[in-house]
């Protein structure tokens, strides 16, 4: 039970930190042969609402993945109507790419559109414990922030200062891709 009443006219932003994602979705399902059908989970989770905009934050992967495949995933997903918000700031940490730059942005794009009333409900994606003072200063200025993320990498304090959260372990966006579909892990 919450506080706060349901309107179906609630205005919904979307803010995906999408290789946190990607990565726990490989390691829910075990494979890398998994597509992750974004617009289907933003449409499940937006629901009877308004989406006032869906962004996808991340960074290129240079030295990880070849440009041209960064850039195909980030059009495909841009194509499919979500805002693209690109870093190009990885920096190699122990013989790994490391991306960064990325949390902070999700969190200052999503304090900006709060402070000037573009939303009333923000929904992350995504279950990393960085997110919960943004989300704190989110609910101080009077918004709703739901909260989704895979099981085995939800922050038990992001799931205690959400207003409401999900599962994606629950939630059908998955399917398994074939050589036949080009076998891409996103949409």
């Amino acid at each position: 039970m919450t506080l706060f009443a349901e309107h179906s006219y609630s205005r919904v932003m979307v803010f995906i930190d999408f290789r946190n994602i990607y990565e726990s979705c490989r390691n829910f399902t075990g494979s890398d042969k998994v597509k992750m059908d974004l617009f289907r989970l933003t449409q499940i989770l937006v629901g009877p609402r308004d989406l006032i905009g869906a962004y996808i934050f991340d960074a290129s992967l240079k030295g990880v993945l070849p440009d041209e495949e960064t850039k195909r995933m980030h059009d495909n997903l841009s194509d499919n109507g979500f805002r693209i918000m690109n870093r190009e700031s990885m920096v190699k940490r122990d013989g790994d790419y490391v991306q960064k730059e990325v949390d902070v942005s999700l969190a200052c794009e999503m304090l900006e559109h709060a402070l000037l009333n573009h939303f009333d409900i923000a929904i992350v994606i995504s279950g990393d414990r960085d997110f919960v003072p943004v989300m704190q200063k989110v609910q101080a200025a009077g918004k709703r922030v739901e909260v989704a993320a895979f099981e085995n990498v939800y922050s038990s304090e992001s799931k205690r200062v959400a207003d409401v959260y999900y599962l994606l372990n629950d939630i059908p966006f998955l399917s398994m891709s074939s050589p036949i579909d080009g076998g891409d892990s996103y949409e």
